[in-house]
């Protein structure tokens, strides 16, 4: 059998599976590839919708859509540990204020030791960066907020 790689996607499904199905720990080793996750009884538990005040306050913290229409959030597609540059002694790739363009690299996400460009979907400004550097993120965490700048 011909050794492939396991895309992010893969690992996102095998995490969320997991998770639905209250998985407490899961260990997978094929052909030198090696997935390990423990979930904490509260993890498993945040499956159940959080309270109304929960979702408030979650809500100001982290926006998952832009209450102006020119505006859009960028979202994690993976979990893993946000980086704001390539390595530690580098400038970040955006800083608040910014423009950036269309299919720009906005920062990298580590998921099992493997680098991940987020790149920018439109062309924006950043108005917002969430996460702090090194920070872990989950699925669908907001990275940044970018205001849609609108080519002629």
């Amino acid at each position: 059998m011909k050794n492939r790689e396991i895309t992010p996607k893969e690992i996102k499904e095998i995490i969320q599976i997991a998770k639905e199905n209250k998985i407490k720990e899961f260990n997978l080793e094929l052909e030198g590839l090696k997935i390990y996750f423990k979930f904490e009884e509260d993890s498993l538990n945040s499956m159940n919708p959080p309270s109304n005040t929960e979702k408030t306050n979650k809500k100001e913290e982290e926006p998952t859509t832009s209450s102006n229409p020119n505006t859009f959030i960028v979202k994690s597609p993976l979990v893993g540990v946000f980086y704001r540059k390539p390595n530690p002694n580098a400038k970040p790739y955006v800083e608040v204020g910014d423009v950036v363009e269309k299919g720009q690299t906005l920062c990298i996400i580590e998921t099992m030791k493997i680098m991940n460009e987020i790149q920018a979907e439109k062309k924006g400004k950043v108005l917002r960066i969430f996460p702090e550097d090194s920070s872990m993120v989950e699925v669908e965490t907001p990275l940044f907020e970018l205001e849609e700048i609108y080519e002629d």
